[in-house]
């Protein structure tokens, strides 16, 4: 039995959940000393802060960069790869005759204000720290133009080298262009998907411009564990690069507990697992009362918020120690609560992934992963956020009542012996490129040839942009002909190019895409913002404003979308079994028709409300599945709906399974069962698999290689489930999107969601028809109920009541 409080708290509170507990062993570090070319200034600066060796694989990349290598650091969280890429920069730095610039790119404003303060130590130490600054959407005016004239180093994010620094090169940034030596990419594992696919082009851009200006820096990235970190950043950066994945760092003893929540019977003698605030709040309580510093990562912004105001709900001594950190918080707002949760102020952080890079927030002990982060990646470099110190790590993974995390949490080795994830991106994904060309002529005239973008996609994108006059001929190259600014209807992290501001009164407490702005922050919505709740009272997404009043409710709102789903143009077919998969270009009419109102305790449904906003209509890519005929006219013998409730049952699994596949995310795929046109006037269901990015990145078709390991991956899930109807788990009873009341009745009245996705499974992976065995419920018969005469005085009784009331309303309004 362990003896450590915390996890003793854990074994009696949550003995009935502990799916499984894996002890990982510490790990020893590999040392050496310091290089015998080290300047001696840096060796000190190093001494006195406690460093007095190096470990191998800090050497190792030393060699690599010092020799002028392009490089990548490979190792897990807290294993030193900061230093590994600024030691070899700065010893380059105070050994040189002239000073040269260093540009270090890094994903988050949050982790470049971190690694601000490491970098500022170092170069103090070399007596160059007025030659530090970080150029972002924060930066003073007055601090840009030092930069601009200055800085050595400059820390800065893709999206400002994008929209601030590129199309301004030769006016404010020639100088510092002109002797740029070292480019390093930090965190490049999250350079993948859509915004890898971005900064591609737009480091084909920086290299363009680097080129005119005479400079040709060398790359340094560093990196979490991937499962191909030299293809990922080659594809990123087009040129070959030396890869130090040696781990050479100690690593402390670590518990790995899995977690899940209890099932309960409901009032209504349904059972339904309990959500993963049932074990994170009191955890959370438990390890604040303990003084364990604390990390808990959430999915979503509005999940934290409301675990947040949970978990400090009833306990006001623990407002001041246990805070919400997202996306959409005000600069100064995360400023501040980085600093008090590095200081100690801050006890407990509950937070999104936006938290899960390699900022220092100081010595943490306990890590609760609130469901499954989308990737093994992920899951290890949250985990990796205690036992920075070499001290104790207790990580609780508590599982959700969705399929992946079931699967997770009672298959505890997958966990600790799956391989990482691949990650890729696709440079030359046509709509992506198509934005960053008339960018780079904006900055100077695309030539015929260009090096840094590659064929066939460079000279036919060309021709498109030529054809229809944005760019046009100028001294046998070709400029931007347009009158705006090109770089600015390009985001790079998402469809659209600006924000949607959140106001309370004459505050702006928050902003928020105005995509996401359609599902959370529609009329009468609930937004939470650290720790209260508003509601929407106006959202104007041609004014980009919504404004919003403080309400004290106990209920959130959560938005319900319609979707209509086209296969428009055919790019590949393949069968499988019988099973006819088409890949191509997909159209998506998607709209918020209403919205729920849930009880923040219960989860119960208390309401609903209409939204009216306009559709969001964009095109992508995926692929759609046809089911075999011969299946189909089996199954559909016996009823038509089995067919219906196949499709939708595989379309819920599938969703919640096949992101982790490809190194993605649930909200960077979207599935949809509908109505496709086979020949004139013949229609027939089918599903639909997409990305949710516009002009697609590609996460469909990896999905597409791998189509028979997701449709695996969900049939063992299915298996494992102990259900009989169908659950949340595997094949909720009642997949989204069902409109039919008809097959909205089979489905809660049998187990014709789980027995039908069977079935098609076992067509699409062996070609054999399992006919489903579908049962109905047994309900039992209640006793006949003899109702008794009416009550002649007591209806009167009512009926002068019920007068007397709507007298007394009238009077209350008049007066009021």
């Amino acid at each position: 039995m362990p003896t450590d409080p915390l996890t003793e708290y854990l074994h009696r509170q949550f003995s009935q959940n502990i799916a499984a507990h894996t002890s990982l062993d510490s790990i020893s570090g590999q040392y050496s000393q310091f290089p015998s070319q080290l300047e001696p200034r840096l060796a000190a600066a190093l001494r006195q802060s406690g460093i007095k060796q190096l470990y191998s694989h800090q050497i190792e990349a030393f060699d690599s960069i010092g020799s002028g290598k392009d490089t990548v650091l490979v190792s897990r969280t807290a294993s030193g790869k900061t230093l590994s890429f600024l030691l070899p920069i700065l010893n380059d730095y105070t050994q040189c005759e002239a000073p040269f610039g260093t540009m270090l790119l890094y994903p988050t404003k949050a982790l470049s204000r971190d690694q601000e303060g490491t970098l500022g130590k170092l170069l103090s130490a070399s007596g160059a720290n007025t030659r530090l600054g970080t150029y972002d959407g924060d930066t003073p005016r007055e601090e840009r133009n030092r930069i601009q004239s200055q800085a050595d180093f400059m820390i800065t994010n893709p999206d400002m080298l994008h929209s601030g620094i590129l199309p301004n090169h030769n006016r404010r940034w020639r100088t510092f262009l002109s002797r740029l030596r070292y480019i390093v990419i930090d965190e490049v594992h999250n350079y993948r998907g859509a915004f890898g696919s971005h900064v591609a082009n737009v480091m084909r851009r920086l290299l363009r411009v680097c080129e005119m200006h005479g400079s040709r820096p060398t790359f340094v990235c560093s990196s979490a564990t991937i499962g191909n970190p030299g293809e990922h950043v080659e594809a990123l950066l087009q040129r070959p690069f030396q890869v130090v994945s040696s781990e050479g760092a100690p690593r402390p003893r670590r518990e790995l507990y899995m977690i899940n929540p209890s099932v309960v019977q409901s009032h209504g003698h349904s059972l339904y697992r309990k959500g993963t605030s049932s074990v994170s709040i009191p955890l959370i309580r438990e390890a604040a009362r303990l003084g364990v510093r604390t990390i808990c990562f959430c999915r979503a912004r509005q999940q934290v918020e409301r675990l947040c105001r949970a978990v400090t709900d009833g306990h006001p001594e623990l407002r001041e120690k246990v805070k919400p950190y997202r996306g959409g918080l005000l600069p100064n707002e995360r400023r501040q609560l980085e600093r008090d949760l590095a200081s100690g102020k801050v006890n407990t952080i509950i937070s999104t992934n936006a938290l899960e890079l390699g900022i220092d927030i100081g010595d943490l002990e306990l890590c609760i992963l609130s469901g499954h982060p989308g990737s093994m990646a992920s899951f290890w470099q949250q985990a990796g956020r205690v036992g920075r110190r070499g001290n104790r790590a207790v990580i609780a993974y508590v599982a959700r009542d969705t399929p992946i995390d079931q699967y997770l949490v009672n298959h505890s080795e997958f966990v600790t012996q799956a391989p990482i994830e691949r990650a890729w991106l696709s440079a030359d994904n046509p709509y992506i490129l198509l934005q960053h060309l008339p960018c780079a002529a904006h900055e100077h005239p695309l030539r015929e040839d260009e090096p840094q973008f590659s064929e066939p996609a460079y000279p036919a994108a060309l021709e498109i942009l030529r054809e229809d006059n944005t760019l046009v001929e100028y001294h046998g190259n070709y400029r931007y002909a347009l009158r705006d600014y090109p770089s600015k209807g390009v985001n790079l992290r998402g469809m659209t190019d600006f924000n949607v501001d959140i106001y309370c009164g004459t505050e702006v407490i928050g902003e928020l895409d105005p995509i996401g702005a359609r599902g959370t922050l529609y009329k009468d919505a609930i937004y939470q913002h650290l720790g209260k709740r508003y509601m929407s009272m106006e959202l104007d997404l041609e004014q980009k404003l919504c404004r919003v009043e403080p309400v004290e409710v106990d209920y959130y709102t959560e938005a319900v979308w319609d979707s209509r789903v086209t296969l428009t143009e055919s790019y590949d077919r393949r069968q499988l079994n019988g099973t006819e998969l088409e890949f191509g270009s997909i159209n998506v009419n998607r709209q918020p028709k209403l919205y729920k109102k849930i009880r923040e305790r219960s989860l119960e449904n208390i309401g609903y409300g209409p939204i009216t906003l306009d559709p969001f209509i964009y095109d992508t890519t995926g692929f759609s599945l046809h089911a075999p005929d011969d299946w189909c006219r089996a199954i559909g013998g016996i009823d038509k709906r089995h067919i219906g409730a196949a499709l939708y049952g595989l379309s819920y699994i599938l969703k919640r399974t096949a992101p982790s596949l490809c190194l993605g995310d649930i909200q960077n795929i979207e599935t949809d069962v509908s109505l496709t046109e086979l020949r004139p006037g013949e229609w027939e269901s089918a599903l639909y698999l997409y990305d949710t990015i516009e002009g697609g990145v590609g996460y469909a078709e990896k999905i597409l290689e791998v189509f028979t390991q997701a449709l695996e991956l969900c049939q063992t899930i299915i298996d494992d489930c102990s259900c009989e109807a169908g659950c949340p788990s595997c094949v909720t009873s009642l997949p989204p999107g069902i409109e039919s009341i008809e097959m909205e009745q089979l489905l809660i009245e049998s187990n014709a969601s789980v027995a039908c996705t069977r079935s098609l499974l076992a067509m699409l992976l062996s070609g054999e028809i399992i006919l489903p065995e579908v049962k109905f419920h047994e309900v039992p018969v209640l006793s006949g109920v003899t109702v008794s005469e009416p009550d002649a005085d007591l209806e009167r009784l009512r009926n002068r009541l019920g007068k007397a009331n709507s007298i007394l309303k009238q009077k209350r309004t008049r007066i009021h």
